[in-house]
């Protein structure tokens, strides 16, 4: 099973315009620094000590930093599963640590009940058994 990190990958092209945003102002990285503010408020992501200067200052130009992270923070409460991962997903005004796998919040090769098999959206534990002759 290829583990969801691994899939999460800029292709050539996505790092070649990337570059040349940040270039550009560094537009790539500050439309960057509220979804990363994000995901940091659930437990996806840490943010450096940069992101989160960067991310005050925006939010101090008229709340710009603010306002670009509140839809990527409601799409992540609609997300409801990260397949592969074993995220169930936040509800709304949670914040904090996400429930990944187990009490602990990992998922070891222990707790693969809560690990999608490829090419299924769906955790094992709710897949209905199958077998083959």
């Amino acid at each position: 099973m290829t583990s969801t990190i691994s899939r999460i990958r800029l292709t050539a092209a996505e790092q070649f315009w990337y570059v040349l945003q940040c270039i550009a102002f560094g537009a790539g990285y500050f439309a960057k620094v509220p979804v990363k503010k994000a995901l940091s408020e659930i437990g996806l992501a840490e943010m450096t000590g940069a992101e989160q200067f960067w991310y005050v200052l925006q939010c101090v130009a008229f709340g710009a930093g603010y306002f670009a992270k509140v839809p990527v923070k409601k799409a992540l409460t609609e997300l409801g599963q990260i397949p592969g991962t074993g995220y169930t997903g936040i509800t709304s005004g949670q914040s904090g640590t996400p429930r990944v796998g187990g009490a602990y919040g990992a998922i070891g090769s222990d707790d693969q009940s809560l690990a999608a098999s490829p090419g299924s959206s769906e955790p094992a534990a709710r897949r209905p058994e199958t077998t083959s002759l």
